[in-house]
């Protein structure tokens, strides 16, 4: 079975998706030739992947790189957006910026050229340098910080609130958008899984379940069938790979979750809001009708996208400047 979603939309999705995204899709990608996806070739396209729908981005008063240590000390790289105004700013880290906030890009170490779950330990050491040394490099505030990502970077953010939680990191806020929940090595078929939306939408656009599975298994290759490493890689896992068994859901950030009807992963990012919602948390929880996973990617067109962006820029301006209440 090919993971690709190319020309034509598969029949079983086309009437619930929204006929603006279809006629940018079949309009920008529909008639490009499926066949086998080199992964390095897909990583050097993946910042454009969806430029097609792409609007512009706000400017801001400088843009640099930089390192920061990750998991076991090793440097992973940064990209730090920073407003005009004088700092020092609150900061939202983005795993995968406007509001007047510091932005922090982490860019944790991949599977499967490293063993999983390496994205999540280098995204919580990042996080824990930024709150222990970002007043000092970073001209951030400390006692202001949000995460956020989409899709794998939204797993992590979701993720790493537990971890800070624990290690009494104070977060003002977590945003992510269509998160990865479950651990879907477990189902062999998309009929297998316990998700509604993995079934009704076993043939979206641009993410399908073929191409979870591929994604999938590049994880789970990263760990080692035999040898010294094997017994420490898998002890490393913990409850990464499925974060409803988190051990607790309580004591949480404050959590915006935005999910997309027409992707695979909806119900699973929907079911986990709901834990949050049980465990006493303060949770926004918001499906966007008749788009796929990467929607929020297409804000030129597609006025979900906007929205999006819109209410997750509100969300983490009002957070992160609202008064200490301590």
């Amino acid at each position: 079975m090919s993971h690709e979603a190319l020309n034509p939309i598969h029949p079983s999705v086309l009437p619930h998706l929204d006929p603006v995204f279809v006629k940018l899709y079949n309009d920008n990608v529909a008639n490009i030739p499926a066949g086998p996806i080199d992964l390095s070739v897909l990583r050097t396209k993946y910042s454009v992947l969806y430029s097609y729908g792409t609007g512009p981005a706000p400017d801001c008063a400088r843009i640099y790189d930089s390192q920061l240590p990750g998991h076991n000390g090793d440097l992973i790289p940064v990209r730090v957006y920073e407003p005009a105004s004088p700092g020092p700013w609150p900061v939202h880290i983005d795993f995968h910026g406007g509001a007047n906030v510091c932005v922090i890009d982490v860019a944790y170490r991949l599977v499967p050229e490293h063993a999983f779950p390496i994205g999540i330990q280098d995204s919580f050491a990042a996080l824990q340098y930024i709150h222990a040394k970002g007043a000092e490099i970073f001209k951030i505030e400390p006692t202001r910080i949000s995460l956020g990502g989409v899709s794998a970077g939204g797993n992590i953010a979701l993720i790493c609130a537990h971890l800070a939680r624990d290690a009494s990191i104070p977060l003002r806020l977590v945003a992510v958008g269509t998160p990865t929940i479950d651990d879907i090595s477990k189902y062999k078929s998309a009929a297998e899984a316990p998700w509604p939306s993995m079934q009704e939408m076993e043939h979206a656009p641009t993410l399908n379940w073929g191409r979870l599975k591929w994604f999938d298994n590049l994880k789970w290759q990263s760990i080692e069938a035999e040898g010294s490493a094997r017994e420490s890689q898998i002890s490393a896992l913990k409850w990464y790979a499925n974060a409803l068994q988190a051990p607790r859901f309580d004591g949480l950030a404050k959590t915006v979750i935005y999910t997309a009807g027409c992707d695979p992963l909806r119900d699973e990012g929907e079911e986990y809001a709901r834990r949050l919602i049980k465990g006493g948390n303060e949770v926004i929880q918001k499906r966007f009708a008749g788009v796929p996973h990467p929607f929020m990617h297409m804000d030129k067109d597609l006025w979900q996208a906007k929205d999006f962006i819109d209410l997750t820029a509100e969300h983490i301006k009002t957070s992160l400047h609202q008064p200490d209440t301590n």
